[in-house]
């Protein structure tokens, strides 16, 4: 056998035994409710270069967070070494990957671009896996002027998710989808969209506040139906009041209906307000702690 063969198979060896462990270490703690914090809590930091995303989970350490959820706008890169880098920095911070989060449109009547997406989508599914993620969240996006995000829209995203299922279950890996606007803009679209693929790998991002205001309980009503299909949650928060409290949402409401519906995942903060991110992660970490 040729050396240069030889060193190959080692190679895709060494690889495929880090990404067991990897996932390993991630099912361990899967049916914990880990508190974590979305990388886009910080986006402003990591864009301006004051933190990297290899320095994030040292970060987070200090706020006493375990769990950390990467969004795919701040890789620097998606090869090996880069991917190591980051391994290494949630381990030396005694860290746990909780997710991450992919962007895209997986609704758009361009079958080209939706092919496009859906192959950096398996590319990025991979690098997730080799990470030790428990699952990834897959922006659903929105259909052309004219169409309708609640036919057509869902219909194209359960082909999507479908095209993704088999390497879901190879890497052992579950795909969310997150009430984000467009095709995810209702938790009957969500639904519709879980069970036209596979439950069992296919479930909810569900963010707190991503629903419209009015009318008044919508956002109850939504989390509601969407507690007992999630693997993931953004915890998100924008502004409190003298007591703590998140002034758009009771996080003691929706949190019982997670305790309710036995979520076993991992409870990630998003914050979004236009006051200092840090404190801002700190008292959304502190209303999960209370209620939780």
């Amino acid at each position: 056998m040729r050396h240069g063969h030889a060193s190959g198979i080692v190679l895709l060896c060494c690889l495929m035994l880090a990404s067991t462990w990897s996932a390993a270490r991630a099912q361990k703690h899967r049916r914990e409710n880990v508190v974590s914090c979305e990388t886009y809590s910080l986006r402003q930091m990591l864009r301006d270069g004051t933190l990297s995303l290899e320095g994030t989970p040292a970060a987070l350490k200090e706020l006493g967070i375990r769990g950390i959820a990467l969004n795919d706008m701040f890789f620097e890169s998606w090869d090996q070494a880069y991917l190591d880098k980051i391994k290494e920095a949630v381990a030396e911070a005694d860290g746990i990957i909780t997710g991450v989060i992919l962007g895209g449109n997986l609704a758009t009547p361009d079958e080209a671009k939706r092919e496009e997406q859906i192959e950096t989508a398996k590319e990025r599914m991979r690098a997730a896996a080799y990470l030790g993620a428990p699952l990834v969240r897959i922006n659903a996006g929105r259909v052309a002027e004219g169409e309708d995000d609640d036919t057509v829209g869902v219909q194209r995203v359960i082909g999507a998710f479908n095209q993704l299922l088999p390497l879901a279950r190879e890497l052992n890996l579950k795909i969310t989808i997150e009430n984000h606007g467009g095709v995810s803009r209702s938790a009957d679209n969500i639904v519709q969209i879980i069970k036209g693929t596979d439950p069992e790998w296919v479930g909810a991002c569900l963010d707190f506040l991503n629903w419209p205001k009015e009318p008044r309980n919508l956002r109850y009503r939504e989390c509601r139906k969407l507690a007992r299909y999630s693997y993931h949650v953004h915890a998100k928060a924008k502004s409190f009041d003298a007591n703590g409290e998140e002034t758009e949402i009771k996080y003691r409401r929706v949190l019982r209906m997670l305790k309710r519906a036995k979520y076993a995942g991992a409870l990630s903060i998003e914050f979004e307000g236009k006051s200092d991110p840090i404190e801002g992660i700190k008292k959304t970490r502190d209303l999960i702690l209370k209620y939780w």
